[in-house]
């Protein structure tokens, strides 16, 4: 079936939705890299993007209490330590409070993409991964609750990394020169753009992913890991139908890396 497509008047004409874009882990395959990578997106309608600044202003406020007026951005391997699980509770619950915000996290397994094309090019890596997120936030986009919208989308930058050739790959897959499964890409404002992480939505965008990363490099049978990742659970996308994998949680290569986990029967059930 043909998919109908907006015009650029229609687009202009939809309420907005804002993306805040952040990564884990690192892109290298050695033996010494992270297990995993991931990246996460922070959907939050326009009209409620006062929730970002009070979410990001009160988690300042919190890790800053010198200075409770200090805006050094929120960073989780700076802020959110091991030795401060008070501030991991607190993050988890300040987030998990944003009335309609929803979420999308990106999960690459290094054990099941070493073998994959391209993917030991940290470059290459990192475009792909970028296209399966927004791919997400685009279906998103277009199936919002209470109606379609047009997705404004800012990344975190990448320290040493020349986005242009990120663009010019998405440019590539938007034209359709590889199978897209019919994303709606127009449902997002072209070009996304990299951004400093004085934006508050990456910082929150990075606190997520920082959650989500201290339940994956938990043991498999660990659930406490994942208790403040589940306090967000009500967050994920879904599909039209409910499903989760594949829509807020898309994992590259074999899924079990993340369904094998004793928390995620918990985390798959709206």
């Amino acid at each position: 079936m043909t998919r109908a497509v907006l015009s650029p008047a229609q687009l202009g004409a939809l309420p907005k939705l804002n993306v805040y874009v952040d990564e884990t882990g690192d892109r290298g395959l050695s033996p010494s890299s992270s297990p995993f990578f991931a990246m996460t997106a922070l959907m939050v309608p326009a009209e409620d993007d006062w929730s970002v600044k009070i979410a990001a202003g009160g988690l300042r406020s919190l890790v800053h209490t010198s200075k409770p007026e200090a805006t050094t951005p929120l960073h989780w391997v700076d802020h959110f330590r091991r030795k401060h699980p008070e501030r991991r509770v607190a993050a988890a619950h300040t987030l998990a409070s944003m009335p309609s915000a929803k979420v999308v996290h990106v999960i690459v397994p290094k054990d099941s993409v070493r073998l994959f094309p391209g993917m030991a090019d940290g470059v290459r890596f990192y475009n792909y991964t970028t296209r399966y997120l927004l791919e997400r936030v685009a279906y998103a986009a277009q199936q919002w609750g209470g109606g379609p919208r047009h997705a404004v989308v800012r990344l975190g930058a990448v320290r040493g990394m020349d986005h242009t050739d990120t663009k010019n790959y998405l440019d590539w897959v938007r034209q359709g020169r590889v199978e897209n499964w019919n994303v709606p890409w127009e449902h997002i404002k072209w070009p996304p753009t990299w951004t400093g992480t004085d934006w508050d939505g990456v910082q929150l965008a990075d606190i997520h992913a920082g959650l989500l990363n201290v339940a994956l490099s938990g043991a498999p049978d660990d659930e406490a890991c994942a208790e403040n990742l589940l306090l967000c659970k009500h967050q994920l996308y879904r599909s039209r139908t409910g499903s989760l994998l594949g829509y807020g949680v898309k994992v590259m290569g074999g899924t079990n890396f993340v369904t094998r986990r004793a928390w995620w029967h918990k985390w798959s059930i709206a």
